[in-house]
């Protein structure tokens, strides 16, 4: 399948996704704060919908994953983003953060043979993630992860140009539907992971919590538990 036919696809579930919710496309311009034929000039294909476009349809419920790349959300308990929440303050829950993360990537990395070969990505996303020193910057992350260390490679797999990448790596441009759509094909890491929708450091702790051993789940949570009495 060429990236047209995923790209068409896409607008498909967009309008989908629209009637389900008994939408015309007026409503649901308005819904995204634009006009109705801004709208329908995306979904149908005509203009490409750009990374803010996608935080917009987000913003109103929509589930971009599985807009972009039909895959459900994947099930997850969130139990490390909540016992973080817990700390309350920002500095607080950032240190907690990056302690526990660094505490799961140990743990992790004892035994990776347990482990599914998604879970694994997980593991090595967020070691990469708790390097890069912006914290934000997915697509450095995913060069790490892959070990390019030149932007023309990835850039070229993208199908954009090295000016274009560099904007989106550095945090100046979010990628377009286009762009996340191949992302995913090429590396498999889910689009919202690209628009700062969430802390993906959370997410990924949250799904690779789940994924450890209820032994090594308890060593986690009463590490946690431990934290309180410093933090």
């Amino acid at each position: 399948m060429e990236y047209t036919d995923y790209y068409k696809a896409f607008c498909k579930r967009m309008s989908i996704d629209r009637k389900m919710k008994n939408y015309d496309q007026s409503a649901m311009a308005e819904r995204v704060g634009m006009t109705t034929p801004e709208y329908s000039n995306r979904e149908s294909g005509r203009s490409m919908v750009s990374g803010t476009d996608l935080k917009k349809l987000w913003d109103s419920g929509a589930d971009i994953d599985k807009l972009l790349v039909d895959v459900d959300e994947k099930p997850c308990r969130h139990v490390i983003s909540s016992e973080i929440d817990t700390f309350g303050d920002e500095s607080k829950k950032e240190y907690v953060r990056e302690v526990v993360s660094e505490h799961v990537l140990y743990m992790c990395e004892q035994k990776l043979d347990s482990f599914s070969d998604e879970i694994v990505k997980d593991i090595q996303l967020l070691r990469a993630v708790d390097k890069d020193s912006t914290k934000d910057s997915m697509l450095k992350c995913i060069r790490d992860v892959n070990d390019i260390t030149d932007q023309q490679v990835i850039s070229d797999n993208l199908g954009i140009s090295r000016y274009k990448y560099s904007k989106i790596e550095n945090n100046k441009e979010f990628p377009d539907a286009m762009v996340l759509i191949r992302l995913y094909q090429q590396y498999g890491c889910l689009p919202s992971m690209f628009l700062n929708l969430y802390d993906v450091r959370d997410r990924l702790l949250d799904y690779i919590f789940d994924s450890m051993s209820e032994k090594d789940q308890k060593i986690i949570l009463s590490f946690i538990s431990n934290l309180r009495k410093f933090v």
